[in-house]
């Protein structure tokens, strides 16, 4: 039986594909999907079986755009990059709808200041959304100075 899903959409400059989703059985763990993604497109990583929450947080630094359910407690958590790439904010637009239907709505934002990672949590989908639509606006800026 299923007990929840873990969906990556990759930053667009360095993977092509569009999105990794792995639904996760009952018995297995979140960190199951996040190591086939790792393993995938050879990243390096070796989560420990209770590691999902850094493993969401190591794949979002690397500008992974990323949530995992917990489908029977009704639980969604986002784990933004520090820039959020066109097809990362318009996939999150396009489900929205979907993401609504949980109760519990949060996400952990990725900051790296100088050599130093932080991350913020916020809760509600309106949050979040204006969250990834300023990080897509600063990731854009970025882009202009190229």
């Amino acid at each position: 039986m299923k007990r929840g899903k873990v969906a990556i959409i990759p930053d667009e400059e360095q993977i092509l594909e569009n999105k990794f989703e792995q639904d996760i059985l009952d018995g297995e763990s979140h960190v199951k999907a996040y190591q086939n993604f790792s393993d995938k497109y050879k990243l390096g990583f070796k989560f420990r079986d209770d590691e999902s929450h850094g493993a969401g947080l190591s794949i979002a630094e690397l500008g992974h755009f990323n949530y995992k359910t917990e489908d029977d407690i009704g639980v969604i958590a986002f784990y933004l990059p520090s820039k959020v790439t066109d097809r990362q904010l318009e996939y999150f637009e396009n489900h929205k709808d979907n993401y609504a239907s949980y109760t519990t709505i949060g996400a952990y934002i990725f900051r790296k200041v100088d050599d130093t990672i932080y991350t913020d949590e916020i809760y509600g989908l309106e949050m979040i959304e204006n969250q990834m639509i300023k990080k897509n606006r600063k990731s854009e800026e970025k882009g202009h100075v190229r």
